[in-house]
């Protein structure tokens, strides 16, 4: 997939993680240990490995992909079954484009209506998201645990 930003050509392959999970599992978890409290939505504290090796092992995603940039990891996306995309672009790998090519690729591969959860603070993703003509649907809040 090649898309242009600001001037330059981004060029990214997407590689099923399904096919050779256990040789991804080190990337992903590196992108996940990662994520800020930001960025995430889903975790409150880092997974162990043998977690993440049995969430990664469950498949739990429709489709999961290796983000590819001249054949190196620079982070990975997925499509879940309710067609929520997630993108996480390794740090030193932001700002260069390869969400935004990631997005428009899986949106290529599996067309359709699309969702996208993103933390409020995420700044960054929201730009990406609402550049890509999603719109905001909803603010969901969570209750801290409720004891009596």
């Amino acid at each position: 997939m090649k898309e242009t930003k600001r001037g330059r050509s981004v060029v990214i392959s997407l590689v099923d993680i399904y096919t050779r999970w256990d040789q991804f599992l080190g990337p992903l978890y590196a992108l996940l240990s990662e994520r800020t409290p930001e960025q995430s939505i889903s975790h409150k504290r880092m997974p162990t490995m043998a977690q993440h090796t049995e969430f990664v092992g469950s498949r739990p995603h429709l489709h999961w992909y290796e983000i590819l940039a001249d054949g190196k990891s620079v982070g990975a996306i997925y499509l879940s079954k309710q067609r929520e995309i997630g993108v996480s672009i390794f740090i030193h790998q932001q700002r260069k484009g390869y969400a935004r090519a990631a997005v428009l690729e899986l949106m290529r591969l599996h067309p359709g209506k699309f969702l996208a959860n993103v933390n409020p603070k995420n700044e960054a993703s929201i730009r990406l998201w609402e550049s890509l003509g999603f719109n905001l649907l909803q603010v969901t809040y969570e209750s801290p645990v409720h004891r009596s």
